[in-house]
Order: structure tokens, then C-alpha cells, then sequence
């Protein structure tokens, strides 16, 4: 896989001078990280950005470490074997147009897996958008560079999508929201050869992939995936696609999947200990969160810091409906905290520190109790409701010191001022706090850390 992942030299073959075609993205993306060992092919140009641009890929001057195919499907299998002549080992197809479009492209692609596996090479696609890697900065995508430039930050998530235009979706969603960074994001598309497993494989190797987050409409080998799962030994967030009669009927047009039978699969999935997404949005908060949490853990018993006792009882419903717990505090904890509450107000769990803040101020209020409740034995793991305001938000970072101390999950639901909410997440998430708009989505991802791990 090291030459998907780290190649030396790469060819294009479809390259293009046209800025509005993905042939000349992929020269714009794959340049920056391999320079004059980029070589373009496409006889009509002689150069394309100042690059070579070679009439077939035999003149070439060297054997690449991958080529890059991005030209319309029936010109795919000559392409290809032009590769196999050349000596090529690894081969993306970017191309669509094959299994998902019906009985000839299916045709197409068993011809294309056919040459390639006479001649030892491995094929990563077709119809797909390729591979990024945030660590490294390198991109292997016909994706617009706009799109990506200003956004790609390395991270410890790694995304593996069985789709084209979704990963594309998906990635710009991540990547404009400031979800996460990204050690890798693999695009498989028809995963004709390479597949789920062996991504999987290859980021068990990887130190900087610590989550990994999936989209996937059928396993390409279920015995393999388990093993696969079991030996990366580090959480996985799946997005199945493909459950319902009619969603099995829409995987096999969009890239040739059989989805097969829902019920195995889950059973399946549930013996791997594998994290469960139901939509996109689930998918990016889960991953988030297990991106933040590393090291931590936590369990059932929650507390809450509120400032509202409406919220408070909010958040118990969305723990019972996790099968999470409202904690028991300890009474040293009740004496603490007592301190910087009014002698009227009772301190509890909800804790609702309305009463301290006007009693002791947001800083003091805010620090005291978080502390408190982190301290608790009793206390598996903490979510905060907070109040985004002007006069309030430069003090968030020590409000939330005790969070990066601990060894305990903190999710935080913001409300007030929504265009102060992006502002939130870029000072409190590198604490260790993912920030969530809504009160279900942190308990969702707090039920992650209750689960038992997988040995």
C-alpha cells in the first residue's frame, strides 16, 4: 500500500491544462508534494503548469510509483495496459462509469481487475476521489484545490468512504466545519481491488491515525474485516449504508455493492464493539469525540453543570435514553461546592450553578464546580451546559481548566450567541471538550465512553 499512501513518483494519465477539468487538479493537488517527479500524460499538451506533459505514459523516464487514471471509462482498460507494460504497481482509477452503470461497465471492471491481477498490479477505485493525507499534506484527488488549501489540518481521524462524490461532501463538511483533523481520507468507490481492509490494515501501522471513521455499503470480506478491526486495536465509528430493502437496491447502482442482510451485519458489528453512526452529523460528533477523549474514559454515572433547571432535566431524559445515569455526588463533593453556592440553594446533581454565578461570579462559579464534580469518584464523566456571551467567552478557556487536566470525558453544549459558537470549539475543544450545539448529541457521544472496550 506504500504506494497509494507514500509514492515517490506518480503519473497522471488524463491530466489536463483546462483549470475547469479534475485532469488539471489532480496536477494543482499532486504537485505540491512531488514536484518535477509528477509527470503528466496527454498528447495534446506539451506542458501543463510548467510541468513536462508526456504523449503516453511508455515515454515516461521513469517507472512511477503510482499512476493516477482520469479518463473516460472505455479508455480506462487501454490505460491500464499501457500501466502493465510499463511496470507500474499501483494504479488509481478515478474514472466512473463502470459497475455502477449496469451489466458493460460491470463487464469493464471485471476486465480492468482481471489485467491488473496477470500482471500484479493493485488498483485502488474506480469511480472514486482517491486519497488525502493531512499529515504529510498530500493530496492524490481530481477535488478542486480551493476546496481543501486553506482547511486540510493534520489529526488523528482517518475516513474510509465507500462512495465519490459523498467522501467529497463528507470531507468538506469535516474540513469547513472544523470537525477534526485528518490523518488520512481514502475514497474507495467500486473497491475492485483495494477495499475496506486493506485501508485498515495500513492505518494500523499509522501513528497518527488514533479514530477511524467509516462509510460503507457492503463488507468486501467480512472475516477479513473483523481481523482488520481486531488488529487495529483503536476505536471505529460506522455509518452503514445499504440496511433497508430500498437503500440495498440504491448501494447496488451507486457502486455495484450487495449490501447484503441487514440483521447478520448488525449482529456482526456488534461483536467488534464498533460505534454505530445513524446519519453524517452522528458520524463527525462520534468521531470528534473519540478524537478528543483519547486516554480518557469514562462510564454511566454523569453529572451535569447547568445554568438552567429546564436544561438540567433535559439532559436526564437524554441519559436515560443512553442508558447513562445522573451520579450520585458525594457529600464531600456537596460540601464543596456548597461554598461557592448561596446558602439557599442546595447544590445537586443537575448541578445548576445560576445561584453560584450570582453568588460568586461566572470565572469562580464556572472553575469550582467543574473541578468539583471532576473529582467526585462517584462521577464517570461530566457534561457542561454553557452560556456563550460576549462579557463571558475570553474566560472560557479557565473555565474549562479542570477538563484538560482530567481523565474524564467533559462534552459541552453551547447556547446563546451562535455566531460566538465557532469561537467556543477553537478554545475549549483543544482542552479536551468537544462542543456540540444541542444537548442529545454530547450525551450520544458520552454513552461512547460507557461502553465496555474491546480487549
Amino acid at each position: 500500500m506504500q504506494g497509494f499512501f507514500n509514492p515517490q513518483s506518480a503519473a497522471i494519465i488524463g491530466a489536463s491544462a483546462d483549470p475547469n477539468k479534475g485532469g488539471h487538479n489532480l496536477v494543482a493537488n499532486m504537485v505540491l508534494t512531488l514536484g518535477r517527479r509528477l509527470y503528466p500524460v496527454n498528447p495534446r499538451y506539451a506542458q501543463i503548469d510548467g510541468l513536462p506533459c508526456y504523449p503516453s505514459l511508455a515515454e515516461v523516464p521513469e517507472v512511477p510509483d503510482l499512476v493516477v487514471i482520469f479518463l473516460p471509462p472505455a479508455a480506462v482498460e487501454q490505460a491500464l495496459a499501457d500501466c502493465a507494460r510499463k511496470g507500474v504497481a499501483s494504479v488509481m482509477i478515478q474514472s466512473a462509469g463502470m459497475a455502477e452503470v449496469g451489466p458493460e461497465g460491470q463487464a469493464l471492471q471485471q476486465r480492468c481487475l482481471a489485467l491488473a491481477q496477470a500482471h500484479g498490479m493493485r488498483l485502488w477505485g474506480p469511480n472514486c476521489l482517491g486519497m488525502l493525507d493531512g499529515v504529510n499534506g498530500r493530496v492524490f484527488s481530481f477535488m478542486d484545490p480551493g476546496r481543501w488549501e486553506n482547511s486540510l489540518r493534520p489529526g488523528n481521524v482517518s475516513l474510509i468512504v465507500q462512495s465519490g462524490a459523498l467522501a467529497g461532501g463528507f470531507l468538506m463538511q469535516v474540513l469547513g466545519q472544523g470537525y477534526f483533523g485528518i490523518s488520512k481520507a481514502c475514497s474507495l468507490g467500486n473497491r475492485v481491488d483495494v477495499n475496506e481492509c486493506d485501508i485498515l490494515e495500513h492505518l494500523a501501522t499509522d501513528p497518527h491515525t488514533q479514530v477511524v471513521a467509516m462509510y460503507l455499503e457492503s463488507l468486501a470480506d467480512p472475516a477479513r474485516f473483523r481481523r482488520a478491526v481486531e488488529n487495529l486495536a483503536r476505536p471505529v465509528v460506522l455509518l452503514k449504508g445499504g440496511l433497508s430493502q430500498e437503500g440495498a437496491r440504491a448501494a447496488l447502482s451507486h457502486t455495484g455493492s450487495l449490501a447484503g442482510n441487514a440483521a447478520i451485519g448488525e449482529g456482526f458489528f456488534r461483536q467488534l464493539g464498533l460505534h454505530r453512526a445513524h446519519d453524517f452529523v452522528e458520524l463527525m460528533d462520534l468521531a470528534k469525540a473519540l478524537s478528543l477523549w483519547q486516554g480518557r474514559h469514562g462510564g454511566p454515572r454523569v453529572a451535569v453543570m447547568t445554568w438552567s433547571g429546564g436544561a438540567g432535566i433535559v439532559n436526564a431524559d437524554h441519559l436515560a435514553a443512553q442508558g447513562l445515569t445522573l451520579a450520585s455526588l458525594a457529600p464531600a463533593t456537596l460540601e464543596r461546592l456548597g461554598r461557592v453556592y448561596p446558602p439557599w440553594m442546595a447544590p445537586g446533581n443537575p448541578a445548576d450553578i445560576w445561584p453560584a454565578i450570582e453568588r460568586s461570579g461566572w470565572l469562580t462559579a464556572q472553575q469550582e464546580t467543574l473541578a468539583a464534580l471532576l473529582d467526585d469518584p462517584g462521577v464517570d464523566a461530566v457534561q457542561v451546559h454553557y452560556f456563550v456571551r460576549p462579557d463571558v467567552l475570553p474566560q472560557a478557556r479557565e473555565h474549562f481548566a479542570a477538563a484538560a487536566g482530567s481523565s474524564k470525558p467533559v462534552a459541552v453544549w453551547a447556547a446563546g450567541d451562535a455566531h460566538l459558537f465557532d469561537e467556543l470549539r477553537r478554545m475549549v475543544e483543544p482542552l479536551g471538550c468537544p462542543v456540540y450545539n444541542e444537548i442529545g448529541r454530547g450525551v450520544k457521544a458520552l454513552s461512547l465512553m460507557a461502553k465496555p472496550r474491546r480487549p
